[in-house]
């Protein structure tokens, strides 16, 4: 029997002589919730929320296998020695060692800021910086507790200073540079702290495609054992 649209939602005294009741609409007025729509939008709408999900792990994924939070090939990073030239993209890298200091915040609270400290230059004809952050180019992690962070800063040295968010000038020879990296009041420095610097590779890392070409992280890299060299405590 036809639906007849706009049915009355309460009982009538005369019910029995009205014809039987349409099933619940949903429309405006209706005691009943509306049902679910049928056909393919819910699916579509379902697909772009997955897929934009999975865009957003895939960093995350990568940071964390990179540096050995799944199983995974042995060969994406390449065991590397401290002291090593590292070439990444634009970028000539040395990293020797990192410093550990306890330092008091504002609120009193403590941290520890590891320091990877190493010296760069750039190969490239323009002034650059490698770049940090979850898609950056640098990761550490303490083996002992399993902590892994990503830099706070990178700081290059001009003039025996050092100053943040500077870049390396073309043609220049290489300049010192740290690494600074946040780690919680409750890390015991080790003596050893794993530093990787990923490998980088010059394309559209756009998801859509079209865009200018970047200096992007890949999940290959060099994987350095820094042994940790523990400063004063600096309070206040």
């Amino acid at each position: 029997m036809p639906e007849s649209p706009g049915s009355p939602s309460g009982t009538s005294p005369v019910a029995a002589a009205e014809p039987p009741r349409d099933p619940p609409t949903g429309r405006p007025g209706s005691d009943v919730l509306p049902a679910e729509p049928e056909g393919p939008l819910p699916r579509r709408r379902g697909w772009l929320r997955s897929t934009g999900i999975v865009v957003v792990l895939a960093a995350v994924v990568a940071l964390v296998w990179a540096l050995g939070g799944f199983e995974r090939r042995t060969d994406l990073l390449e065991p590397t020695a401290p002291g090593t030239l590292i070439t990444v993209g634009p970028y000539e890298l040395t990293f020797s060692e990192v410093t550990a200091q306890r330092k008091e915040r504002f609120d009193d609270t403590f941290y520890w800021q590891l320091t990877a400290v190493g010296s760069g230059r750039t190969t490239g004809d323009e002034a650059m910086a490698p770049q940090i952050g979850e898609t950056g180019t640098f990761a550490s992690r303490d083996t002992r507790s399993g902590e892994t962070q990503i830099p706070s800063g990178v700081r290059y040295g001009v003039s025996g200073s050092f100053t943040e968010g500077a870049r390396f000038t073309p043609g220049l020879p290489p300049v010192p540079m740290l690494v600074e990296f946040e780690y919680a009041a409750s890390y015991v420095p080790d003596a050893t702290l794993r530093f990787v610097v990923f490998q980088l590779e010059y394309d559209d890392n756009s998801l859509i495609g079209g865009q200018a070409k970047t200096w992007n992280k890949t999940n290959h890299g060099f994987d350095l054992q820094l042994p940790v060299r523990v400063l004063p405590e600096e309070t206040g």
